[in-house]
């Protein structure tokens, strides 16, 4: 697997303004709060991630939004988008902001660290997924019902996004506890502002109704139920699997889940539906159908 590499300076549309990422051992500061910058960790479309460490020595992750040739303001404006998110959007079983601040024409997010992510798990050759299951599952589906009560669309629910934190204290216990969470709210929307031409997706992780919504409805807060169905459905498979849009419109995510020798293939199937309003309605339902076939 390559390397990645961090993101190198350039003008964010603006020449009075350069957008200057932070390098390893660099000192970061906001109104003298000290953070020290450890090794990039990686990046996705929005930001890009590293290690970091504040005066008290907590673990932390210092997230940078890339320019990526947009305005000022709009990088800008999707920075306090995020950070709106994630402040109001507390909760156990979603990753917590530390604070926030532009520096350098570079605007950073200091969120806690989480040890890996549920991919690294799926990768995992000695993962047991029907163990596993339902501890991730109720954690994915309570942070995900928080989000949704709250009137929000996450619109990113995939391994990759889903953060395994072990819980400490300052004594520490002989055995920590585990605890998923839901990371990444930079997209999220509320849903009445959701549609399928502001929806930013992944292509294979394309819903029916973000390619047909004349044919599968709109596209909303059960755009989240697929994805978690998408997202417990690899867990299940120990891969990703991938889907043309031949595929998604012919329901063959479905058809995998059904056909899986899993008692979790039923309520998972149910949420992969194609029609929006025939999947399982809500991530508290979801959680219900998982119980019963688990025979909790």
């Amino acid at each position: 697997m390559d390397t990645p590499k961090p993101p190198g300076s350039n003008p964010i549309s603006d020449p009075s303004r350069i957008f200057t990422p932070p390098t390893a051992g660099e000192l970061v500061t906001c109104e003298g709060r000290p953070y020290w910058l450890g090794p990039f960790l990686g990046n996705g479309y929005f930001g890009a991630v590293y290690e970091c460490t504040d005066a008290w020595g907590d673990r932390l992750v210092a997230k940078i939004l890339l320019p990526r040739d947009r305005p000022y303001e709009e990088v800008r404006q999707q920075w306090l988008r995020e950070l709106s998110n994630l402040r109001e959007l507390r909760h156990p079983n979603i990753t917590f902001v530390h604070d926030a601040f532009e520096y350098r024409d570079t605007f950073y997010l200091i969120l806690e660290r989480c040890d890996s992510t549920l991919l690294d798990l799926i990768q995992w050759r000695a993962c047991q997924p029907e163990v596993w299951l339902m501890p991730i599952a109720k954690c994915l589906l309570q942070g995900l019902d928080f989000i949704h009560r709250a009137g929000y669309v996450h619109k990113d629910i995939h391994p990759g996004n889903i953060h395994r934190a072990t819980t400490t204290g300052v004594m520490s216990a002989p055995t920590p506890a585990t605890v998923f969470k839901i990371g990444d709210l930079g997209i999220s929307r509320l849903a009445p502002e959701i549609d399928v031409f502001n929806t930013i997706l992944a292509k294979w992780m394309l819903p029916p109704e973000a390619l047909q919504p004349w044919e599968f409805g709109p596209v909303d807060q059960q755009l989240d139920i697929y994805h978690s169905g998408l997202t417990l459905l690899s867990l299940l498979l120990k891969s990703v699997p991938s889907f043309d849009e031949a595929e998604i419109l012919a329901g063959k995510p479905r058809e995998l889940a059904e056909h899986l020798n899993s008692r979790f293939g039923p309520p998972i199937a149910r949420a992969l539906r194609r029609h929006s309003r025939s999947r399982t309605p809500t991530p508290l339902a979801f959680w219900d159908d998982l119980r019963s076939a688990a025979g909790c």
